[in-house]
């Protein structure tokens, strides 16, 4: 009695279903909804397809066989000598689909009756948006739904499979039952999504919280169950470098959300122990405390905060890093005038000698990436490198 009181403890009813899955949809993070039977979850999937206006193409597990994913296997003559006969895979249906939909969903049901077998062709289609030869645009929001392992019929999801996805459990209460049965299940809300230049700001934010949090608690960097085996569907997420990636992207883009909306998700990645750990951190969490997309047009007056903490510097040029990526005819001032600062030994910005090594490590990589874009010409390099004294310490210039 006990186990089926923890199964519904952090469920959610079925419109906040709906808002789950809206919300995952813009973070394309692989999701698995778990609940019992004949609750809404295939037709909730169905609604967020339409509302979305786009194409849902359903798999379900208790009717597929290997070749649906792999395509069946047929032989042509080859163009050796020898003339041999090559093994060629017929292209899948739900592959052809998604092809053209590259903003779809692809939704495995009943994916708990897959056997085995199945949940080792699912892993490459989940993780990758591969199987075998054939691949489909990564774009595609992939989703499966199952019952609880308590059920006839249904097999342990592979620790490997559940490390792939966000876990989402829920339970439609009475009230939402009610009103949607009689208004024809019109009682769904959205969540808000962050806008684009949002998320690019806020996915640094994120990737130098768990950074930072992670060297506080390094046994969440990766916490794989140590038994190797997991009964419980509320313990089938735990913290791994993949998990740590779908956090990012859930709060990045929904993060202005209310805090049960966004702290389900988080543990539906990472698992309850490292999510409330996590989740604590983040409310204390101070991160960079610099706004860097604030010195564009105004270069010449970046400094550093905290010269001496090596923690802080670091952290600025990981950010530089990713700013670059991102946009670097927008940032390459701005890089340029950090690397000035950190290498500069007068008195106006104290001595950062020792910071030469850290400049080293990203000038090659950030030069590289400037080249690769055609932002300057390989023989623009000579006239770059007088605008960053520091450039001769790659022994490239003399």
């Amino acid at each position: 009695m006990a186990k089926q009181q923890k199964i519904t403890m952090y469920n959610w009813n079925k419109n906040q279903l709906y808002k789950l899955l809206y919300g995952l949809y813009h973070t394309k993070v692989p999701t698995m909804i778990w609940g019992n039977p004949g609750g809404g979850k295939t037709s909730t999937i169905n609604f967020l397809g339409n509302t979305l206006g786009m194409p849902t193409e359903i798999r379900s597990g208790n009717k597929s066989d290997p070749t649906d994913f792999s395509g069946i296997p047929y032989l042509i003559d080859g163009s050796s000598e020898d003339g041999g006969k090559i093994l060629k895979f017929s292209e899948p249906k739900y592959v052809q689909i998604m092809k053209g939909n590259p903003n779809g969903i692809l939704f495995f049901d009943e994916i708990t009756t897959c056997s085995p077998v199945i949940q080792v062709a699912l892993l490459s289609i989940i993780q990758d948006c591969q199987f075998g030869e054939f691949e489909i645009p990564k774009s595609i929001y992939r989703i499966a739904a199952g019952n609880y392992n308590n059920i006839t019929g249904t097999h342990n999801m592979s620790l490997a499979l559940m490390n792939r996805f966000c876990h989402i459990f829920y339970d439609m209460n009475i009230e939402f039952f009610i009103d949607g049965f009689v208004s024809g299940w019109q009682n769904y809300e959205r969540c808000k999504i962050n806008n684009t230049d949002d998320q690019v700001n806020k996915v640094l934010k994120y990737r130098l919280a768990i950074a930072t949090f992670v060297k506080q608690h390094p046994d969440f960097m990766n916490a794989f169950p140590t038994d190797g085996s997991v009964s419980d569907p509320h313990e089938f997420a735990y913290p791994t470098p993949r998990s740590w990636e779908m956090v990012v992207k859930i709060l990045s883009v929904l993060d202005t959300n209310e805090p049960e909306y966004t702290e389900e998700l988080v543990r539906g990645c990472i698992g309850e122990g490292a999510g409330y750990f996590f989740l604590k951190f983040l409310q204390d969490d101070k991160g960079l405390e610099m706004d860097i997309p604030g010195f564009i047009g105004k270069e010449d007056k970046f400094r550093l905060p905290y010269p001496d903490r090596h923690d802080h510097v670091s952290q600025i040029m990981a950010s530089m890093v990713y700013y670059l990526e991102h946009d670097p005819e927008k940032y390459m001032e701005l890089w340029i005038q950090v690397l000035n600062v950190l290498h500069n030994k007068d008195n106006t910005y104290g001595n950062y000698g020792s910071y030469d090594n850290l400049i080293m490590k990203y000038l090659v990589s950030n030069i590289k990436l400037f080249l690769d874009r055609e932002i300057i010409q390989p023989e623009e390099l000579l006239k770059f490198s007088d605008r960053i004294p520091c450039y001769n310490l790659l022994g490239v210039v003399s």
